[in-house]
């Protein structure tokens, strides 16, 4: 059976590229004629740099250039073109890209939905927001509110608040499945985590972007001891944020303290989610979270801000809701960390492990291909 796993930025290495990774390595894992359609070549060397292990050697990609920038309203129509086009060389098509569901489209898997209440309306005329995408995309909403059968499709959301948003704007059923956390962040055995003096190190790992809210971080840095060091760990996806956050940094007089490392490999950030106590992360309304658990994994303690589906894993009284109260709880946990606290971390971040999104994955396809094939 031919399999064709839809995922145009898988060279920008972050969660959505993980989640894609993962499901193209567990159908060949299980036998099946996989291909991967990205809009780069794939560099194996890379792959297993960000991600802890390369593609499963079996994997075929078909590469289609792209000079659209992704997320935008030509990318989406783009998407559309090149889903439907492609879907015609597999038997079963899995999109973990667009965040829609095409009628050719058999297997979705839903970061956060295309249609969603920030820009559209539950009901007619549908459109909230006057922004280029959401009125382009108005053809689409309509379709898919009034012509879009999705029965015998599998619809998978990455978090309930995910889901939610789902239900709320297209009435759609979805199975919720947690990202994955690559292998390479759990020990078999917790304790070791213990064994490394932690420093009074905060750490943020995130995609240089407009979105991830990390100016945040100089300011909530501002307001902690001068003793404590902020490591910001991320891919430059956009160059303007780094350099404005660098900015930010020495005009607050922090350059000593606010640290940044750009596109380093994942051995690179285990070593430094070693050294640290706290994980802070910054964007607001996150769709889940998959570096928050990376962090809890290696034992740090999560601060996050009280939204999205961050909440439906760590704790109200590691939430925050303004600036200096996310410097109040990073002071409090940074005096009350200890080795019970990383091993409880680490515990609780174990059910999001890669091989069990596998297992999960698998399930919910082979579901679909009993019922179809």
């Amino acid at each position: 059976m031919r399999v064709g796993v839809f995922n145009p930025t898988f060279n920008v290495y972050g969660g959505g590229e993980f989640v894609a990774a993962v499901i193209a390595n567990t159908l060949a894992q299980n036998n099946y004629d996989v291909t991967l359609f990205t809009s780069g070549k794939v560099n194996q060397r890379e792959v297993k740099k960000f991600f802890g292990k390369s593609l499963n050697p079996s994997i075929k990609a078909i590469v289609q250039p792209s000079h659209i920038q992704p997320g935008g309203l030509l990318d989406f129509y783009q998407s559309i073109f090149r889903s439907y086009i492609l879907k015609s060389k597999c038997d079963v098509w899995v999109d973990v890209y667009s965040n829609c569901v095409f009628p050719w489209t058999n297997i979705s898997y839903i970061h956060f939905p295309f249609l969603n209440h920030y820009n559209y309306k539950p009901r007619f005329p549908y459109i909230k927001s006057p922004h280029l995408l959401p009125t382009g995309g108005l053809p689409y909403a309509f379709f898919e509110k009034k012509l879009l059968n999705t029965n015998g499709k599998i619809i998978i959301a990455n978090s309930n608040y995910t889901a939610e948003e789902i239900k709320k704007n297209s009435g759609k059923e979805t199975t919720i499945l947690y990202p994955p956390v690559p292998s390479v962040f759990f020990n078999n055995n917790p304790k070791i985590l213990t064994k490394t003096k932690r420093k009074t190190l905060v750490v943020t790992i995130s995609r240089f972007s407009p979105d991830k809210k990390l100016e945040k971080i100089p300011y909530i840095a501002s307001l902690t001891d001068k003793d404590v060091q902020f490591a910001i760990i991320g891919r430059v996806h956009y160059k303007k944020t780094l350099l404005s956050l660098q900015k930010l940094t020495e005009k607050l007089g922090l350059n000593d303290r606010v640290l940044f490392f750009t596109d380093i490999s994942r051995i690179e950030m285990r070593r430094l989610l070693e050294d640290a106590k706290i994980y802070l992360h910054t964007r607001e309304y996150e769709h889940f979270g998959i570096s928050v658990v990376e962090a809890m994994a290696m034992g740090c303690v999560p601060i996050v801000h009280d939204s999205g589906g961050t909440r439906e894993f760590v704790p109200g009284n590691l939430r925050y809701r303004r600036i200096y109260e996310a410097a109040t709880k990073i002071t409090k946990e940074l005096s009350g960390w200890s080795p019970r606290k990383a091993i409880e971390n680490a515990k609780n971040a174990e059910k999001f492990k890669e091989e069990n999104f596998a297992n999960d994955f698998m399930q919910l396809f082979n579901q679909y291909t009993a019922q179809n094939f």
